[in-house]
């Protein structure tokens, strides 16, 4: 059994609850809509042994109780990378979280080792999601906000994106379900950030686009465009999984990100020595400003 620490983390308005194991390089792990920390049991579990996987409750979920504000969700990432005392880290972010995580790469790259982007959309993508793959979040507030929670959870149970998986991860997911409150939905928070695919060639961290083979079409292609647009994006796809297929096909997963920590772990050493060696050399200054 691994040895399980949870924390509170003050930020603006309350505070964000997390859970982490292991003493490795840091792994932080950012839920999804309507989901909790819980999603990510399997890596707490299987990456702690090499690695310090970091699961939080997002604001507006879980047990967290700063309000929901997606747009405030980055500095949040900022006061627990410093309350944890961490260096750079490998950011994963499940379909909502991945929005997330791909704007503290931009914002922030600095804090980024690498990224791993799983069922993520791409905000100004088009043509953008279609028929019964769109989110009718409009609706689902109204329900919420007229006390009627339990109409958005059996809505939601029924989306595309909830019916790729089935067994265990589905249990496990309608738990999450029950759990959810609609605390965002409630307090009519938005949803919506700038779009941001213009912007994908400043991300110079290695991320790695991961979807489940029976993920909807439109989150298949905006994986393909991410992938595509980003400098050092790579693609990946889950065989027999659905949208959350960290969950349901956790081993798999788990192989992806221990192989792209590695990776990115090396590559940086790669990079401090070629630095270090440039920098040590008399010619070095005249170098730089010739654009070497």
């Amino acid at each position: 059994m691994i040895a399980i620490r949870t924390r509170e983390i003050p930020v603006p308005g309350g505070a964000i609850a997390l859970e982490e194991a292991g003493e490795g390089p840091p792994i932080l792990l950012l839920h999804g809509w309507a989901m909790d920390r819980r999603v990510w049991a399997p890596q707490i579990e299987g990456l702690a042994d090499r690695h310090r996987p970091i699961a939080i409750d997002r604001r507006g979920f879980g047990r967290s109780t700063a309000p929901p504000d997606i747009a405030r969700e980055m500095d949040d990432l900022v006061e627990v990378r410093r309350a944890l005392g961490l260096g750079p880290m490998v950011v994963v972010g499940l379909s909502q979280g991945g929005r997330v995580a791909l704007r503290f790469a931009l914002d922030h790259p600095e804090s980024v080792l690498a990224l791993v982007l799983v069922g993520a959309p791409l905000d100004g993508f088009a043509p953008g999601p279609r028929g019964e793959e769109a989110i009718p979040l409009s609706s689902y507030a109204a329900l919420a906000q007229a006390g009627r929670i339990d109409r958005v959870r059996a809505l939601w149970r029924r989306h595309p994106l909830m019916r790729g998986e089935a067994g265990e991860a589905r249990r496990a997911l309608d738990v999450m379900l029950e759990a959810y409150e609609g605390r965002d939905l409630a307090a009519g928070a938005a949803h919506e950030l700038r779009p941001i695919v213009a912007d994908l060639e400043a991300v110079y961290a290695p991320v790695l686009v991961v979807t489940g083979e029976r993920d909807t079409p439109w989150r298949q292609l905006a994986g393909d465009a991410l992938a595509y647009g980003l400098p050092h994006g790579r693609r990946a796809r889950i065989a027999g999984a659905g949208h959350v297929c960290s969950l349901s096909q956790a081993a798999v997963f788990n192989g992806m990100v221990r192989e792209l920590v590695e990776r990115a772990e090396t590559d940086g050493a790669r990079a401090t020595q070629s630095r270090d060696a440039k920098e040590s050399r008399p010619d070095a200054i005249a170098d730089h400003k010739a654009g070497y």
